[in-house]
């Protein structure tokens, strides 16, 4: 038989496992043939070799390394089953050599870019914190490993050109280690209402009317009767159907809006809760939301305070779904290392980064560059350096709606 034609069936993804291989850097030394053995020594030079990024004896490459960090900190492969996946690889090595590398390689290059962004956040004039319950075992304070510590998120606007979501590990949840967080800060904090944050210099507290919405959304439904705890809901969801159609508007045009539709609500909210007595989970939302006034009644003020906390929270979860996974952290310095790690492969994922090369890109260049005496080269690496969106741009998918209350 002669071929007739032929058409395209189907298309199928086939899967290519990684490969892992070594790679031998080789030093080559020169000899002058220049000079007379008899009179003089010969000179001699040797080519320069790339910095390694921790000890001579380590094996760790900069994409090695780079992986390491995306699996745990961004697939929230913990450690442990690392040791695992890479021994089906041919390749022994301990989770115990793992936690140092992901320590010293944040301490010694993802540090100075977390320090670069701090800083920068104290400047922004609104950001957004959250904070959750963490695990660190030996603990400096005496006390058990048992015993609560923090992870801490403080996350720059939605708008904001160049977002920033930083995190800090403490033993704590006390002012001070805000205040440490904070340095000098003065503007807009939005938060879930923790006094915490209150009285602080400098510092505004706004509230989340999503917090309001959840504490009502939490009383008790009963079938076939409007209750107060949906009356209260539905003013709720028509603030925040407001707030969707401002999403687009400039900062002018959102402030006159919400004078002319969100404040009415608002208004009408508080004169209806002063309406009925309340008992139970319901004294409980109306009690939040009137603790609450001041600083939810902010989002008048200020047009660039959003209408929730969502977004910040959104970021919390993450850890929680790493935490859920590796469980808690063994030492200090291994609780303040997933924060550095979590902040520079967030802050990269908000700035439309690959994080993979985002890492692997700082890895290869930070150990050649001398950016302790020369700390402003450090401002070319920031996640949003022009060579770094060159090199390290990735497609990520569109993500929902935060301005929805639930």
């Amino acid at each position: 038989m002669k071929l007739l034609g032929k058409k395209t069936v189907r298309e199928e993804v086939v899967y290519k496992p990684a490969e892992l291989y070594v790679k031998q850097h080789i030093v080559h030394s020169y000899e002058c043939d220049c000079h007379d053995p008899d009179y003089e020594a010969k000179p001699i030079k040797s080519a320069k070799a790339p910095r390694a990024l921790f000890s001579s004896g380590a094996i760790a490459s900069a994409s090695f390394l780079a992986w390491i960090f995306y699996l745990k900190f961004v697939l929230s492969v913990p450690l442990y089953r690392q040791e695992d996946h890479w021994l089906m690889s041919r390749l022994e090595i301990s989770r115990n050599t793992m936690s140092n590398w992901v320590i010293r390689g944040s301490e010694y290059y993802l540090l100075p870019i977390y320090e670069l962004l701090l800083a920068d956040l104290r400047k922004r004039e609104v950001i957004h914190a959250d904070e959750t319950p963490y695990q660190i075992i030996n603990r400096s304070d005496g006390k058990s490993g048992t015993s609560q510590s923090r992870f801490w998120c403080f996350h720059t606007r939605l708008e904001d050109k160049k977002p920033i979501i930083m995190y800090h590990s403490s033993l704590t949840r006390a002012r001070p280690v805000i205040e440490k967080v904070l340095g000098e800060y003065q503007g807009y904090i939005q938060t879930d209402g923790y006094e915490g944050y209150k009285s602080i210099t400098g510092v505004i507290d706004v509230g989340c009317w999503a917090h309001v919405r959840r504490k009502f959304n939490d009383v008790p439904k009963v079938k076939g009767k409007t209750t107060q705890a949906q009356v209260a809901l539905n003013y709720c969801n028509r603030m925040f159907k407001v707030e969707r159609e401002l999403k687009n508007k400039t900062p002018e045009e959102r402030h006159r809006k919400r004078q002319e539709k969100l404040k009415p609500i608002i208004e009408e909210f508080y004169e209806w809760l002063a309406t009925f007595t309340a008992f139970g989970k319901l004294k409980e939302a109306v009690n939040y939301a009137l603790n609450q006034k001041v600083s939810l009644m902010r989002v008048l003020e200020e047009p660039r305070l959003q209408l929730s906390n969502n977004h910040c929270e959104q970021q919390i979860k993450t850890l929680i779904i790493g935490r859920k996974n590796h469980l808690f952290s063994t030492s200090e310095a291994g609780g303040q290392a997933n924060a550095i790690a979590d902040t520079i492969i967030a802050t990269a994922k908000q700035n439309d980064l690959d994080p993979f090369k985002y890492l692997q890109y700082l890895f290869e260049n930070l150990p050649d560059l001398d950016y302790h005496r020369q700390p402003e080269l450090l401002e070319a690496f920031l996640p949003w350096a022009d060579e770094a969106k060159q090199l390290c741009v990735a497609y990520l998918p569109k993500e929902p709606d935060l301005l929805e209350a639930t």
